[in-house]
């Protein structure tokens, strides 16, 4: 993107065993789910539920496991604050859905669902470039989606934070609100975060997946404008 650095990952977070790279989409089309992309979710779901039954079945994924043991790391205790794909796989099998957001972000849960990655999407035209993953050092501003108001930070856990100091989404779990994705957006920024457990053909084909799927759903043209290594 015209020489740009868009998004990096500090070697602290790849020695904790995380692997993120991102995505920028421009042009999108944002709008509610149409009925092919509801369907193919609930499909999802449905293989899903024949292989997995319990919440600890799903605990005991690998692809879990592995960002359970980061979380616990960094200092956070993962019966409290749980992975976001491990909350939307308990979601799925417990309601045998998942509530619609809009085009863009059903299809990158549907993603996660197949993958076992955590993907988000931030509106690329309220933040600022660079976006890097690292460890927090406390200070950083963060409002959590849904909330006009400022939440502390906890210097070591980790985040991806934007040029502005501004966290844009805490661990891998709670989103910024002011770069949310809503009906007006047309450009995003999208992160897709991994660990060690994903090698890096699975990390291609992740990324090759969101592609297909984001662009048939929402429109719009992609880029990979960093790869996890």
């Amino acid at each position: 993107m015209e020489g740009r650095t868009i998004f990096t990952e500090s070697e602290d977070c790849v020695d904790l065993g995380l692997r993120a790279g991102a995505m920028v989409f421009r042009s999108v089309r944002v709008s509610p789910a149409n009925a092919e992309l509801r369907t193919a979710i609930a499909d999802e779901i449905g293989r899903i539920r024949t292989r997995l039954s319990s919440v600890s079945e799903i605990r005991s994924i690998p692809e879990i496991v592995k960002v359970q043991d980061i979380l616990q790391t960094v200092g956070v205790k993962s019966r409290r604050r749980i992975s976001s794909t491990e909350s939307l796989l308990r979601f799925a099998l417990k309601h045998g859905a998942l509530p619609s957001i809009n085009n863009l972000v059903d299809a990158y849960n549907l993603v996660s669902l197949r993958t076992s990655s955590s993907l988000g999407a931030h509106d690329l035209d309220r933040i600022a470039t660079p976006v890097e993953l690292r460890l927090l050092c406390g200070g950083e501003r963060f409002v959590p989606l849904g909330s006009a108001v400022e939440e502390a930070v906890t210097a070591g856990e980790f985040g991806y934070v934007d040029a502005l100091d501004r966290v844009i989404c805490r661990l891998d779990i709670q989103q910024a609100d002011f770069c949310k994705v809503t009906a007006a957006t047309t450009n995003v920024l999208l992160i897709i975060e991994a660990t060690t457990v994903h090698d890096s053909v699975r990390l291609r084909r992740v990324f090759e997946e969101t592609e297909e799927i984001i662009k048939h759903h929402c429109g719009g043209e992609a880029e990979v404008v960093a790869f996890p290594y």
